[in-house]
């Protein structure tokens, strides 16, 4: 028979666990492993942990530390076809795309906001209204973001008020805008990779102008700033001779990185480390996951079609 000692004691355990689940288990229930990612579509450095690589896509959101631990994040099934997270390290996120199956929201989503890094999402903003395949954030001023709508009223938004309300630009320069990225001290400075080149717009997005004659022509698929220094972008470009392209002039002169994968594939997305620029993320439109330590001159292959590659 069980004394009065431990079966209280029991008792008080048992409510201990009752009362910590609603925050430990739901925890448990949003973090799961994977072994594939699918198609991802962005790319994020955590910038709080440097070892922490965040990919939005096709399959949702997925954490990896070290490139040895992969898990899928949030219960929702959303398709992130455009993801940012805020540099500001407070781990608030947003996303926008498409709903999953089960998840009862709006076709397209609009603009989804998470400030548990993405456990879970709620509406911020023109739900059913906007469908945001590329999308930018500001390291100098989160409160500025930049995206390219496909539905309804496409073509570019600006919101100053961390995505609360957008304005839309329409289509005042570029015709079809693959990749934004903004420039790390001023807001006002956007770069497009676009359809017709890498563009870049000194006004918030209101006009445009070729950055740099060499990269007037031809798909720019991805470009990517670095969160602290203005010199040093890369971009990739589907015409050949350019493929994976550096920048360490703010954009006047470029280089190529040896990294050209043809016709068959290209860059979708780059991330780069804020403290060493040599650190750069490589996501491809047939999803394969690279990272470089050497500005992508050499690259360790993380995905493979999106399945998860054994490392050694």
């Amino acid at each position: 028979m069980r004394s009065p000692g431990r079966a209280l004691a029991a008792l008080l355990g048992g409510l201990i666990l009752l009362a910590l689940a609603p925050r430990f288990g739901a925890r448990l229930l949003s973090e799961r492993p994977v072994t594939e990612i699918g198609h991802a579509h962005a790319l994020a450095v955590d910038p709080v942990h440097r070892d922490v690589l965040w990919i939005g896509g096709h399959n949702g959101l997925v954490r990896v530390t070290a490139g040895r631990v992969w898990r899928q994040i949030g219960r929702q099934g959303y398709d992130m076809m455009g993801f940012v997270m805020s540099p500001a390290g407070r781990g608030t996120m947003l996303t926008s795309g498409h709903p999953g199956p089960r998840d009862r929201k709006p076709e397209p989503l609009g603009v989804e906001i998470s400030r548990n890094r993405g456990r879970t999402w709620r509406p911020l903003a023109l739900a059913g209204k906007a469908d945001f395949h590329a999308m930018a954030v500001s390291t100098a001023n989160p409160q500025v973001l930049y995206a390219w709508n496909v539905f309804g009223r496409e073509g570019l938004y600006r919101s100053r008020d961390g995505g609360r309300s957008w304005t839309s630009l329409g289509i005042r320069g570029p015709q079809r805008i693959f990749a934004l990225a903004v420039h790390p001290e001023r807001p006002e400075v956007v770069l497009a990779g676009t359809a017709g080149g890498l563009l870049i717009s000194e006004d918030a997005g209101e006009t445009w102008a070729t950055l740099a004659s060499s990269l007037r022509k031809g798909s720019i698929t991805a470009v990517a700033t670095h969160p602290r220094d203005p010199r040093i972008i890369y971009a990739y470009g589907m015409e050949r001779g350019v493929g994976l392209i550096r920048s360490q002039d703010g954009g006047r002169t470029w280089t190529s990185q040896g990294f050209f994968l043809g016709e068959r594939d290209a860059v979708e997305a780059l991330a780069i480390d804020a403290e060493d620029a040599g650190i750069v993320y490589l996501a491809t439109f047939n999803g394969d996951l690279y990272r470089s330590a050497d500005g992508g001159k050499s690259r360790e292959q993380w995905t493979s079609r999106g399945k998860i590659l054994e490392r050694r």
